[in-house]
């Protein structure tokens, strides 16, 4: 996943989430967030949940870390029982290639207004927090546009998400074959591509341009 869209209000954040954020600030949106950004996550902190802004890319992990790799691997997935996090998007860009310029795609899941998004977070003293999200093999409706997509927590395991469980969850079986009926994927502009772009513009389908779209 490298960007995704962020916009919701106080009262969808408590529905799906159970967390009341702290300041209106928070819940800016955004509809081009980018690795370096400072955005929202959700993680426990003494017994609760809270929304926090921090920096999307840890120094160790870059932006995304593959769900095997980090199952493989003893420190990343130790840090699943204590820095789970979840990452609250409207949906995320994906890119097509092709012989001229990468397509973007949007894509959301048309019966949810908010998705859990699987991260893991680490502490900065003094400075945010910082985060990566976790990524699998794209399903059957991803796969033709590009080969990995962020893992997608079902909300009725949100909470042992943070309540150490993180690992059983992705080890478990997980999969979102459940999720295939609901996923929408559009073409949409390629005003996406600009970083300094960043309105409900850029989520507007197009219809087909090329042969490649």
């Amino acid at each position: 996943m490298e960007r995704y869209v962020f916009s919701t209000d106080k009262e969808e954040m408590e529905e799906i989430f159970g967390v009341i954020p702290g300041s209106k600030s928070i819940l800016n949106p955004t509809y081009n967030a980018a690795p370096g950004n400072s955005l929202p996550i959700l993680y426990k902190i003494d017994g609760r949940t809270v929304l926090e802004n921090s920096i999307w890319g840890m120094d160790e992990l870059g932006s995304a870390i593959d769900i095997d790799e980090l199952l493989e691997n003893k420190k990343y997935r130790d840090l699943l029982v204590t820095n789970a996090c979840l990452v609250p998007i409207n949906g995320f860009y994906i890119w097509k290639k092709t012989v001229s310029d990468p397509l973007p795609f949007y894509t959301r899941i048309h019966t949810r207004k908010l998705l859990g998004i699987a991260g893991i977070y680490s502490e900065h003293e003094g400075q945010r927090n910082t985060f990566t999200v976790i990524t699998k093999a794209a399903n059957v409706l991803i796969k033709p546009v590009t080969n990995t997509m962020p893992c997608i927590i079902d909300p009725d395991d949100f909470q042992i998400w943070f309540d150490g469980q993180a690992a059983s969850i992705l080890t478990e079986g997980f999969n979102d074959v459940n999720l295939l009926p609901e996923v929408t994927v559009v073409r949409v502009p390629d005003l996406v591509n600009d970083l300094a772009n960043n309105s409900p513009d850029l989520i507007q389908p197009i219809p087909k341009l090329r042969e490649e779209d």
